[in-house]
């Protein structure tokens, strides 16, 4: 076992003790600068954000009071020490981490009890060697000192010198006050610590939820096959768009599009390859239209278009230039390429006919239901009086 620190008068704090040893004018003086240093000590490591700063700040106080006598802070970090510097050869900033074992260090910060040794010759037990070489063999006076948070020791204040007697009764209870101040401003900093890692991981899980949240929202909008907009979310848009024509005195236009003999593809190839042929389709789509254009798969083979501020001739050419894509697109399958042709029936929003979105869906609809009556492969525009009866069926789905 370590040696416990020697026993002081019971009752005897700093102030009673000084009363009691009658120093000469200098070292009064002294001891008058060494408080309020400690104080001032004090004051700096509770504004410290980190251990870092901790060590930083106590390496200023030591370096000055101690510059050739070994003081490490040990903190402790599960089943190991922290091992920090703070006076001495080789000052360094960053610890190493030292395993815990049954020295000097290990009993401190166990038990929570000081130990004090003025002079390691004058005592009778063998002394246990401190972790990392603290307590080297020609170490005459030794001083460890625990540091606490929440009543809870957490590590240890360890001060070694080769000279006997260097750490009196006043060092002693000096080096209290320290390790006192230090346990309270390493309760703050863990404190602080522990609030940022909350925070931290609170925020971390708002944001988790926010993407599973948008997550949700797009699997809710999205077709599977395609990663186009779905049928629902179409009706959304098709009723703001409308909403947004109407208010601000626009026009847009809508493309319904529907795939020549997809069945084809999945009578010869199988089902496998008509989902990859149509999730190719929705890339092409995608390339071949504008950013701002809204593309949605209607159902089966069928996709809707919606153009913002387009007027009819815009919506012909853009229709047109959609059917030349799929004529000139080759779409590859493990063992086939297929070629595919598009049927677009195109409906127009304007002021005059203020059209609604059943209104808009249904022409254009319409009119793509003409385009394969007339042999598929083409364009066809709604003329607002040729309403088909196959387009009751989207009247249906709203």
């Amino acid at each position: 076992m370590a040696i416990a620190a020697t026993p002081i008068t019971r009752g005897r704090g700093l102030l009673d003790l000084l009363q009691h040893i009658i120093p000469p004018q200098e070292r009064a003086v002294e001891l008058y600068r060494r408080l309020l240093a400690i104080n001032e000590l004090s004051g700096s490591m509770n504004s410290a954000r980190d251990i870092e700063g901790l060590q930083n700040f106590l390496a200023v106080y030591f370096q000055r009071y101690f510059p050739g006598d070994p003081i490490w802070l040990y903190i402790k970090d599960g089943s190991r020490y922290q091992k920090l510097r703070l006076s001495g050869p080789e000052i360094r900033q960053n610890g190493d981490l030292s395993s815990l074992d049954n020295g000097i260090v290990g009993n401190v910060t166990i038990s929570a009890t000081p130990v004090w040794i003025p002079d390691v010759h004058h005592q009778s037990r063998k002394i246990r060697r401190f972790p990392g070489g603290a307590a080297e063999s020609s170490a005459r006076s030794i001083m460890a000192l625990p540091i606490s948070v929440m009543r809870k020791a957490v590590g240890c204040l360890e001060m070694v010198s080769n000279h006997p007697n260097r750490f009196d009764e006043i060092e002693y209870h000096l080096g209290l006050l320290v390790a006192a101040h230090l346990s309270s401003s390493l309760e703050n900093v863990m404190t602080r610590q522990e609030l940022a890692s909350a925070n931290a991981r609170l925020r971390d899980h708002d944001l988790r939820l926010t993407q599973l949240n948008e997550q949700l929202r797009q699997l809710a909008h999205t077709d599977e096959s395609t990663g186009l907009f779905n049928k629902r979310r179409l009706f959304e848009q098709l009723e703001m768009e409308v909403a947004r024509a109407k208010r601000y005195g626009e026009t847009f236009s809508c493309l319904m599009v529907d795939v020549d003999d997809f069945k084809k593809i999945n009578d010869t190839h199988g089902h496998q390859a008509g989902d990859e042929v149509l999730r190719q389709i929705g890339a092409l789509l995608r390339r071949s239209l504008r950013v701002t254009d809204f593309i949605a798969r209607y159902g089966g083979e069928e996709f809707t278009i919606i153009l913002p501020r387009t007027n009819s001739e815009g919506a012909n050419r853009a229709a047109e230039n959609l059917r030349v894509s799929f004529m000139s697109h080759e779409f590859v399958l493990p063992y086939a390429i297929v070629r595919l042709t598009v049927s677009i029936g195109i409906a127009c929003f304007t002021v005059l006919e203020r059209l609604d979105a059943q209104q808009m869906l249904l022409r254009a609809d319409t009119a793509m239901y003409r385009a394969k009556r007339n042999g598929k492969n083409q364009t066809q525009a709604a003329d607002g009086t040729d309403l088909a009866c196959e387009g009751v069926r989207i009247l249906s789905t709203l």
